[in-house]
C-alpha cells in the first residue's frame, strides 16, 4: 500500500467506552491513499472523526480511517450562503474558515471538536426552535464507495441520495465532500441565570420561541437549573469571562461526595451556592459562543422527544433520579430543534425536545439504560445515533418511516458489507 499515514494500532473513543485494540488507524492524505486503504485494507472499515460519540459501531478488528489530514474548505460563496467543505474537516477549525467568507454556521452544538462527518452521521444539532440539526443543511454530497469509485448528488439530481446521506453513521460510504446551505456571519448575545427548575419549565416554551436559541441544564438535587440563551446583536463584541464550568462541576462532584447521604442537605447547600452564580451576558462570534470546551470525561444518553411529551419526561428522569441515584450529579440537558426529512434523522417529521443524561466516565452508567431509557421510549423518544441506547432494528424500525428504504440503499452501496461491524448489523438488522 501506498503511504496513507499509518497512525498506530488501537483505537479509542473520547471517554473511553469504546476500544478496538487490534485495529489498523490510518489517517490517509489523499482520495487515492484513501480508496486504496478501502480496497486493500483489512475489513471491516470504519471511519472516526474525533470519537465523540459514545456507541460501538466504529470498533473493529479491521480498519479504522481519519480524514483529519484531508480537510478544508473547498468554495464558498457568500451571494448564496452556501460552501462546499471537505467533510473530515473539524467544526473548530471549519467556523473560523467560514468566516473569512462573511460566512457562519446557522447554529453549532455545544461542543465543535467533532468532524463535519462525524457530527453529520450522526445528527449531531444545537438549540433553537427554528433551527435543524446540522444534518439537514446539507444540499450535496460527494461519496468514495466500498469499491473505491464515486458517486455525486445534490438535492435537485438525487434527493432520496442526500436524505439518506444526511444521516448515515457512516454506513454508505466515505463523505469526502459536502455543500452546506449556511448564512451571514453574526454575533450573539450570550445570557445565563439560575432560576428554581419549575420556573424554567413554565417558561421554556416561550423562551424557545423568543429567544434565537434557548436550552438549559437542571442540577440534580439542587432544584435549580442554568437558563442559557443567544440572540442576534450589532451591538460591539465585550471579553468573555473565563469559563467556570470546571471548577462548578468539581463543586458539584464534592458536594455528592459528602453529602450523598443526605439528599435534603444536599439540596439545601446546592441551593445556597447556585443562587449566588452570577449571570453571564457576552457578546461575541456565534461559533466562539455557542460550543464550550468539555474537559471532565463522561459517557452519555441523550432521546428526541416529541414537543408534547418532552418536558414531562424530564420530570420524570428527575424524579427517578432524586428517588433512587444519589451518585448522579452531572448536570441534565435540554434543548430544542426543529424538524426536517432526513430519512434517518432523529428531528424527522416535527421538532423535538432533546433530553440528555450524563455520567463521569470512571463511574457506572447503567442506570441510563435500566430507568432513563425506559421514559424516554414511552414518550415516544427516538435516540441519538451517536449516545448511549439499546435500540436495534426491530426497535428503530417503528421509529423510522423510510428505515427500510435507507437499508436497501445501504446494502445497493455496499452490497459486500465493507463497511459493517457486529454493531452496524444489529442496528440494520442483517447478518
Amino acid at each position: 500500500m501506498a503511504d496513507s499515514g499509518i497512525h498506530k494500532t488501537g483505537w479509542t473513543n473520547w471517554s473511553g467506552n469504546q476500544i478496538a485494540p487490534d485495529a489498523q488507524f490510518l489517517q490517509p492524505r489523499s482520495e487515492e491513499d484513501l480508496r486504496e486503504t478501502l480496497t486493500q485494507g483489512e475489513g471491516p472499515v470504519r471511519l472516526v472523526g474525533a470519537g465523540h460519540s459514545f456507541t460501538p459501531i466504529v470498533a473493529t478488528s479491521g480498519t479504522v480511517i481519519n480524514l483529519d489530514h484531508m480537510g478544508g474548505v473547498v468554495c464558498a460563496d457568500p451571494q448564496t450562503n452556501t460552501a462546499t467543505i471537505r467533510a473530515g474537516t473539524r467544526l473548530k477549525d471549519l467556523s473560523p474558515e467560514l468566516e473569512q467568507h462573511g460566512l457562519a454556521f446557522k447554529n453549532l452544538g455545544d461542543i465543535n471538536v467533532q468532524s463535519f462527518a462525524g457530527a453529520t452521521a450522526t445528527a449531531t444539532h444545537g438549540t433553537g426552535e427554528t433551527f435543524g440539526c446540522l444534518s439537514s443543511e446539507i444540499t450535496g454530497v460527494r461519496i468514495m464507495k466500498a469499491d473505491g469509485s464515486i458517486l455525486e448528488g445534490t438535492l435537485d439530481t438525487n434527493p432520496d441520495l442526500i436524505r439518506a446521506a444526511q444521516v448515515s453513521l457512516g454506513a454508505l460510504g466515505v463523505l469526502l465532500e459536502a455543500t452546506i446551505r449556511l448564512c451571514p456571519s453574526y454575533n450573539l448575545h450570550r445570557r445565563t441565570s439560575v432560576e428554581p427548575i419549575e420556573t424554567i419549565l413554565q417558561a421554556a416554551p416561550e423562551r424557545w420561541s423568543t429567544h434565537r436559541n434557548f436550552e438549559f441544564y437542571y442540577i440534580p438535587f439542587s432544584g435549580l437549573g442554568l437558563n442559557i440563551s443567544h440572540d442576534e446583536t450589532d451591538t460591539p463584541e465585550t471579553e468573555r469571562p473565563p469559563s467556570d464550568d470546571e471548577a462548578a462541576m468539581a463543586a458539584i462532584k464534592s458536594m455528592r461526595d459528602k453529602f450523598k447521604w443526605s439528599s435534603f442537605l444536599r439540596r439545601r447547600l446546592l441551593s445556597a451556592g447556585f443562587k449566588n452564580t452570577r449571570p453571564e451576558s457576552t457578546i461575541g462570534p456565534s461559533w466562539q459562543l455557542l460550543a464550550t470546551t468539555r474537559e471532565t470525561l463522561f459517557n452519555e444518553m441523550e432521546y428526541h422527544l416529541p414537543v408534547e411529551t418532552g418536558l414531562d419526561a424530564f420530570r420524570d428522569v428527575i424524579k427517578y433520579i432524586e428517588r433512587h441515584q444519589r451518585k448522579v450529579y452531572f448536570p441534565i440537558e435540554i434543548r430544542k430543534t426543529a424538524g426536517d426529512d432526513g430519512w434517518l434523522s432523529p428531528f424527522q417529521g416535527a421538532p423535538r425536545i432533546s433530553v440528555a443524561v450524563h455520567a463521569p466516565a470512571d463511574e457506572d452508567h447503567l442506570w441510563f439504560f435500566e430507568a432513563a431509557e425506559p421514559i424516554f421510549r414511552a414518550a415516544g423518544g427516538r435516540p441519538h445515533w451517536g449516545k448511549l441506547h439499546s435500540l436495534e432494528a426491530e426497535d428503530l424500525s417503528g421509529l423510522y418511516p423510510d428505515f427500510a428504504r435507507f437499508t436497501a440503499l445501504r446494502r445497493d452501496l455496499d452490497p459486500e458489507g465493507r463497511f459493517m461491524t457486529p454493531a452496524l448489523a444489529r442496528t440494520w438488522g442483517e447478518s
